[in-house]
């Protein structure tokens, strides 16, 4: 399970650094464009507000991965090792269901989205198609989430 969610989480932030380089080339030719032609590139924001959003939800999951939220442990830190795994694997489970529960209602969110054929004011493109990216990316975070937990509740019964 570990290689999956690895490979998953590697997959999806490479997607995230390739679109994070494409909002910045967009970013700088739209202000170029705007500042020497008065001509800036229809549909910038839109694009870079999608984008914004997909390097979010396609990287939380690898960020989980190798642990690097901010997180506050002062309390935690004096607490035995065998209860410290303990937490950190109930912290995961909790994590995975709402990350599933976010999914899920974000599912339901691209269906509605399907259905009434939401698309952007620019571009005309389908909101669907972003709201679907989330998805996979929470799903992805789940799935990190619950290797964790197993990870951290193996320790609980090695320490």
């Amino acid at each position: 399970m570990e290689k999956l969610v690895v490979k998953l989480n590697e997959g999806l932030v490479y997607v995230a650094k390739g679109i994070t380089m494409l909002m910045v080339l967009l970013i700088t030719l739209d202000v170029l464009g705007r500042w020497l032609f008065n001509q800036p590139i229809t549909g910038s924001v839109e694009l870079v507000g999608f984008g914004l959003s997909m390097v979010i939800f396609l990287s939380i999951g690898y960020t989980h991965l190798y642990e690097e939220h901010i997180s506050i442990e002062f309390l935690v830190d004096k607490l035995p090792e065998k209860v410290r795994y303990l937490i950190d694997g109930v912290i995961n489970v909790v994590i995975t269901l709402l990350m599933i529960l976010i999914a899920g209602s974000l599912m339901w969110y691209v269906s509605r989205l399907y259905d009434s054929g939401t698309i952007t004011g620019d571009l005309g493109i389908p909101i669907y198609i972003m709201a679907l990216i989330t998805v996979a990316g929470s799903l992805v975070f789940a799935l990190t989430s619950l290797h964790l937990a197993i990870k951290y509740f193996g320790k609980v019964g090695q320490a």
